[in-house]
């Protein structure tokens, strides 16, 4: 599956040491991937950051996303998921959870890491990355690789955001450096030019 990524740094393989760093973790821990390249342009300009000297869009491809092995962000968790995480947990999970993928993901986070309440920012987004970090590794080793959000609330099954939780599935296939401006009319930056790494 071919999919594009967009970010400040030059690299050759993706790691999640920095992850939250850039966009934050709002659809879970992961390698952040969108099958919409202009997607993956604007972000790579990080939000709230000050403009970065250089910009990089990724082509990247990894395995087709299967029945049973991704959560989907505002849908029905699949019951062979909510099973196998059940029993790994030995709790079961509230139907209120279960309703959606985003909802579950986190969920999964609080049990293993004990309900805690963080006091500080700091605290607050350390918390966060370690919730989802463990929700992510739980639901790797459990066979569930992806998680999924669609680019467009208003269009559930259109193009899709993917969240790869292990890093090692993600093939860089091309880098291009790429030059960004800020779009007034659609509040977005949008490719300027390009070349290839």
């Amino acid at each position: 599956m071919k999919l594009y990524h967009g970010s400040p740094c030059l690299f050759d393989h993706f790691e999640l040491t920095d992850a939250g760093d850039g966009t934050g973790l709002k659809y879970g821990y992961g390698v952040y991937l969108t099958e919409v390249e202009a997607t993956a342009v604007h972000y790579s300009q990080p939000r709230k950051q000050e403009f970065a000297e250089k910009h990089y869009l990724y082509t990247v491809e990894i395995p087709d996303i299967e029945a049973g092995d991704h959560l989907i962000s505002a849908k029905q968790v699949d019951e062979s998921i909510v099973a196998a995480v059940e029993s790994r947990l030995g709790v079961k999970a509230p139907e209120t959870k279960k309703a959606e993928g985003k909802e579950f993901r986190k969920w999964i986070g609080t049990i293993l890491t004990g309900a805690k309440k963080a006091k500080t920012p700091e605290e607050k987004k350390a918390l966060k990355v370690l919730t989802e970090k463990k929700a992510a590794e739980l639901l790797e080793s459990l066979g569930v690789h992806y998680n999924v959000w669609p680019q467009a609330q208003t269009k559930p099954d259109g193009y899709k955001n993917i969240a790869v939780f292990d890093p090692s599935r993600v093939k860089i296939v091309k880098i291009e450096e790429i030059e960004i401006e800020w779009n007034k009319s659609i509040e977005k930056w949008v490719l300027k030019d390009r070349k290839e790494v």
